[in-house]
């Protein structure tokens, strides 16, 4: 069984949901923008785009990955979906700055854009929508009392004698919600972070 009873499959880039996309399946297509775009926006504020310019941004990377949609074919041997839209958001980034910048030689705009931050900010902003997107499975799949206690003495960092006394439950209830919680997160994460 997969984790979240599949209730997750709408945020992983799978093939079957690049197809839809590219075949245009709008309702795909709404999704991969929703999904996408608070990664994409992150980044830009990240390279310290104006909240405009990353409204400018995503359009960009969802254009430019809509017009290759046609004839993309997804292909593991030759990359992960992420590195592929990280170059895409990559290139826009560097476009937009190139913009704003006109009495900058290109070559300093493209080195500064193009230097191996970008790609490490990427990967965090990655990392981090990942965890956001498992937390959302977790607390779909978990009882509520499970996952708030889960949330108040990991993410919030309570006492577990203080969770307990809040939900009602004992302090080892709250240890086992916290192990069951951190290793279905694990679960996901490695689900999600296959493409």
């Amino acid at each position: 069984m997969c984790v979240g009873g599949c209730k997750f499959m709408y945020f992983t880039t799978n093939v079957t949901f690049l197809e839809k996309i590219c075949s245009g399946d709008e309702v795909s297509w709404e999704q991969f923008k929703k999904i996408y775009s608070p990664l994409i926006r992150s980044c830009g504020f990240y390279w310290k785009l104006s909240p405009a310019e990353c409204d400018e941004l995503i359009q960009e990377v969802m254009i430019s990955f809509f017009r290759r949609s046609g004839t993309f074919k997804y292909d593991p041997q030759r990359g992960s979906f992420r590195s592929y839209l990280r170059t895409i958001a990559r290139n826009s980034t560097f476009a937009i700055l190139h913009r704003r910048s006109d009495n900058v030689p290109e070559s300093e705009v493209q080195n500064s854009v193009m230097d191996l931050a970008f790609d490490e900010q990427w990967d965090n902003e990655w990392h981090n929508h990942l965890f956001s997107e498992a937390l959302k499975v977790l607390e779909r799949d978990m009882d509520a009392i499970s996952f708030r206690s889960f949330h108040a003495y990991v993410i919030e960092g309570k006492k577990p004698a203080d969770v307990a006394a809040m939900f009602g439950i004992s302090v080892n209830a709250v240890y086992i919600n916290k192990c069951r919680a951190l290793e279905h997160l694990r679960r996901t994460v490695k689900m999600l972070d296959k493409l």
